[in-house]
């Protein structure tokens, strides 16, 4: 008669050969889980932890992504279009990309939509060191 031990060591190899059989199945085969309701808590022969039960525990939803905080915009930049027309009444607000140091018109596909930018007056675009895009015209 084989010991406990012994058959512990034998549903591990099991389990690394049979990878696509689960945990339980195997277990619950051999006869080691407790109860048909509890689950267990084994050792993984790779280093990690097994959740062993019944199949119909679920696992917990992951944490959602923090959002990254926006970067800190400089002076006469903006985060929203309002903000930027209310602070520059009588010119053009365009949206400028902070990391090419190009600004694009309202009429653009791009306007709004680069990953680092913000909104600015077009009079103060050039002072801050931006430029206008190359192929569009100013609406």
């Amino acid at each position: 008669m084989l010991g406990k031990r012994t058959i512990t060591k034998y549903s591990m190899r099991l389990i690394v050969k049979f990878s696509s059989c689960s945990v339980a199945a195997v277990l619950l085969a051999l006869g080691l889980a407790a109860g048909s309701a509890a689950a267990q808590t084994t050792t993984n022969p790779f280093g990690g932890t097994a959740q062993t039960g019944t199949p119909a525990q679920a696992a917990p939803a992951p944490a959602p992504k923090k959002a990254k905080a926006p970067a800190a915009l400089g002076t006469g930049q903006f985060a929203s279009e309002t903000e930027a027309k209310a602070s520059c009444p009588g010119d053009t607000v365009v949206w400028a990309n902070l990391s090419s140091k190009v600004y694009h018109y309202s009429t653009a596909k791009t306007y709004g939509k680069t990953k680092h930018g913000a909104y600015i007056c077009e009079k103060g675009s050039a002072a801050a060191g931006f430029r206008a895009a190359k192929k569009e015209q100013r609406p």
